[in-house]
């Protein structure tokens, strides 16, 4: 199976200027085959295809104006020509916006396909040399690299993120089922069938607030175009890298801790684009709902374990998990609640909790997983357009009871 691992590499002063020289080149010709499949889609209907673009790419770097481009190998232009085939794609089916050109003010990266080795701790990349690597002991041991892809941060930093083949990493560990419910007030509510916790979350935007809205304003100040600007630019950008590194070790640590004790996580499947679009967008985008479930996926695949998700309309906040009573009285103000039928006192995100294990058991015995018989009928549904106000439907189901 595949793996990969990611590095941070420090070249000296004369590999930083091949690197910058190779990322320039496969910048250039990213956005020069974008401009030219665009102009060519308006005058003839049909876009360029990677085939067209790659005998077009032989025949430019024999140009002139354009010899410059021999400095990077070849491999790592056809990879760019690739990428931009593949975002075009990714576009006309609608999985992503339109193909924009790259900037050499943000973040940067290029692929070496071939060629890449492991040597004297370091990390051999072709036309720069061996250069210097933080490493792993594990990394010393890994097996065949298929692809080295560098990138360059907005603060100057680089990376390499090393695709390697390796042996089956199933870890055979004691089948526990744990259902988690994600929230505002705490981040995590896990109940694994005996007992529940809770992890609060760090808030890493509002902890930065302040130092990041000092150095915007100075920013602000700055004249566009002046080394000062450049200066004010990169301490905003060290900022938000700071938000960001805090942000994923906190969810790197949590999602090993879950996958350490659960072979099995049943979670909600959550619109987070959707919550996003709501007051508490600032709150959603800081607690990273998305990058946690992501974490837990291919965690728990590369174990042997996996990550049952919950239908979002599956009501386990107000469902009653000792009787099964609905309760469609509680709201986001509502933390805990006592159910009318059966009188238990519940903590709204145990409650909850508790649900999604029991809705995940269920799903893993009718050999479901992922998708659910619940339907969206008798929920309030948001629609795609905002403005149009929510609309339930008549037909209302009768209570789930869980055991």
């Amino acid at each position: 199976m595949l793996d990969v691992l990611k590095v941070r590499i420090y070249p000296n002063p004369q590999q930083k200027l091949a690197l910058v020289r190779n990322l320039g080149c496969a910048r250039f010709v990213y956005n020069y085959y974008l401009n030219k499949t665009n102009n060519q889609y308006l005058q003839t209907g049909k876009g360029m295809k990677y085939c067209q673009m790659a005998k077009d790419l032989t025949q430019l770097k024999k140009h002139s104006d354009y010899e410059w481009l021999t400095e990077s190998t070849a491999a790592t232009l056809q990879q760019s020509l690739k990428n931009l085939e593949v975002a075009f794609k990714n576009f006309f089916e609608k999985r992503a916006k339109f193909p924009k050109f790259k900037s050499k003010h943000k973040k940067q990266s290029i692929r070496y396909p071939e060629s890449c080795s492991i040597r004297n701790n370091g990390l051999k990349i072709p036309k720069i040399g061996i250069v210097k690597a933080k490493l792993s002991k594990e990394i010393k041991v890994i097996g065949k690299i298929k692809s080295v892809t560098v990138s360059k941060t907005s603060t100057g930093k680089y990376f390499a993120s090393i695709l390697f083949e390796t042996d089956n990493l199933t870890v055979n560990k004691e089948p526990k089922i744990s259902g988690i419910d994600l929230g505002l007030s705490n981040l995590v509510t896990v109940f694994d069938g005996e007992k529940s916790y809770k992890v609060d979350p760090i808030k890493p935007t509002r902890k930065y607030a302040k130092g990041l809205k000092r150095r915007q304003q100075k920013l602000s100040r700055r004249v566009k175009g002046s080394r000062n600007r450049k200066k004010a630019i990169k301490q905003v950008a060290k900022v938000h890298e700071k938000i960001t590194n805090t942000r994923q070790d906190f969810l790197h640590k949590l999602s090993r801790k879950l996958v350490d004790e659960n072979q099995i996580i049943v979670a909600e499947d959550l619109c987070v684009k959707g919550l996003a679009r709501t007051k508490l967008a600032k709150s959603i985008h800081d607690a990273g709902f998305g990058m946690l479930l992501n974490f837990l996926g291919y965690k728990l695949e590369r174990e042997g374990g996996k990550l049952v998700q919950v239908d979002r309309f599956y009501p386990s906040t107000k469902t009653c998990y000792c009787c099964g009573f609905k309760n469609d009285l509680i709201d986001l103000s509502v933390r805990d609640w006592i159910c009318p039928s059966c009188q238990t006192h519940h903590d709204r995100d145990e409650n909850a909790a508790k649900n999604l294990r029991a809705e995940g058991l269920r799903l893993l015995s009718t050999n479901t997983a992922g998708q659910t018989e619940f339907q969206a009928c008798g929920e309030t549904v948001r629609l795609v357009n905002t403005c149009i106000k929510k609309l339930a439907s008549m037909n209302q189901e009768s209570p789930v009871t869980l055991r």
